[in-house]
């Protein structure tokens, strides 16, 4: 007698229901859309859930209309805890789940990772896959919330059967630092994208936007691109650039994107009087990124910085704190420059140095576009399903 899961195999596709917490401006939400998308339709079919994004943060709707995705919304599941709204949120997953009867369920973020897994559980799905694209475990909150994350997440990395890392770094973090999973537990995925929507640019458009943002002046342009949340520290950023500047250095930030920190980091920018491109969201990422001379990132935690990612696929220099998966993605400081402290120097030198780096990244572009190549994503992940016994 065949097992369900052979069962399955033969019957017909394999259903896949995707959950993320929020589809914002993000790594994660490019992510799940691609997979979502992408991921073999003739063995697959895969459904996406996503909840509300907090206020202060905009849907990425642009990228949802060009991926062509369906996308089912809870407005119930949201990132801040909420008792009430956690168990509407976890009811309507169990209630879907056991109507859609799917053979997969593959989280991504904390909420949706810790509803979805449970409700995935309590329906009996078969399968249980969680992404961890940054983390809360640390940084974000006081130390006793922190703690009661990692109690959290230990308890759920038993109702689930694999548990994917997007760096080696994070693997590491998971494994050993934090005690997540244990390592037979926990599988190496790095993120992937469909890299080729960054070549849609012209020369002109580019010229154009750059004489923009420089105004009358011929200055470098350094670019800071995210969401302007406190993790991201930009008043870190904007303190190095007051002393690059205080030591003779001329240029200007470019600052890409919006969140509830911009009036604030807008306000200290002019007190620490640094020349700022208020750039607010921008969709043409090709042009941006081939537009400046460098892409800096100052957080104080990561997961793996996908600006820094689509940067180099274009050739863009780039510098960052050490953090996450930030040394994973320019090999220890092959393909960008790491920002040890103290930070005014190490910035000093990045925009010192830029010639060079533009070498650097130059250097890195092909390597960089294979290893985060949507290909080799949608081929892992195939994989994964194929060893948890669907898939093959």
């Amino acid at each position: 007698m065949r097992s369900r899961k052979q069962r399955h195999l033969v019957e017909g596709k394999i259903r896949v229901l995707r959950i993320i917490s929020r589809l914002n401006v993000g790594g994660p939400a490019h992510h799940v859309l691609l997979l979502t998308r992408a991921l073999n339709p003739q063995q697959y079919e895969s459904r996406l859930i996503a909840g509300q994004e907090p206020e202060g943060e905009l849907r990425a709707q642009s990228w949802i209309t060009a991926a062509g995705v369906s996308v089912e919304y809870i407005p119930a599941l949201q990132r801040e805890p909420s008792l009430w709204k956690d168990l509407q949120a976890l009811w309507w997953l169990w209630r879907y789940m056991r109507r859609w009867k799917p053979h997969i369920v593959h989280t991504h973020t904390a909420k949706a990772g810790a509803l979805g897994r449970i409700a995935a559980w309590l329906a009996g799905v078969p399968v249980r896959v969680h992404t961890f694209h940054g983390h809360s475990l640390e940084g974000y909150f006081s130390p006793l919330v922190s703690y009661a994350y990692r109690i959290a997440e230990r308890l759920l990395a038993h109702l689930s059967h694999r548990i994917v890392a997007i760096s080696e770094s994070q693997k590491l973090a998971l494994t050993q630092r934090f005690r997540i999973a244990s390592e037979d537990k926990v599988v190496v995925i790095p993120l992937g994208f469909d890299l080729s929507r960054l070549d849609d640019y012209t020369e002109e458009a580019v010229r154009a936007l750059r004489s923009e943002w420089q105004g009358n002046t011929n200055s470098p342009l350094i670019a800071w691109i995210g969401r302007m949340v406190p993790i991201k520290r930009v008043d870190r950023l904007l303190e190095a650039a007051a002393y690059a500047r205080k030591h003779g250095l001329t240029f200007r930030i470019v600052m890409v994107g919006e969140g509830p920190k911009r009036a604030v980091w807008q306000n200290m920018a002019e007190k620490l009087g640094i020349p700022v491109v208020w750039a607010g969201l921008r969709w043409d990422i090709g042009v941006v990124l081939r537009a400046v001379d460098g892409v800096v990132l100052t957080s104080e935690n990561e997961g793996t910085p996908v600006t820094l990612i689509e940067a180099l696929a274009c050739g863009t220099p780039v510098a960052a704190t050490p953090v996450g998966g930030v040394p994973d993605v320019l090999e220890n400081g092959r393909w960008g420059k790491l920002l040890y402290e103290p930070l005014e120097e190490s910035l000093y030198e990045f925009i010192r140095d830029l010639p060079e780096a533009r070498a650097q990244a130059q250097a890195a572009m092909p390597c960089i576009r294979r290893r985060y190549d949507q290909v080799r994503l949608l081929r892992d992940i195939h994989e994964l399903y194929t060893s948890l016994g669907f898939g093959g």
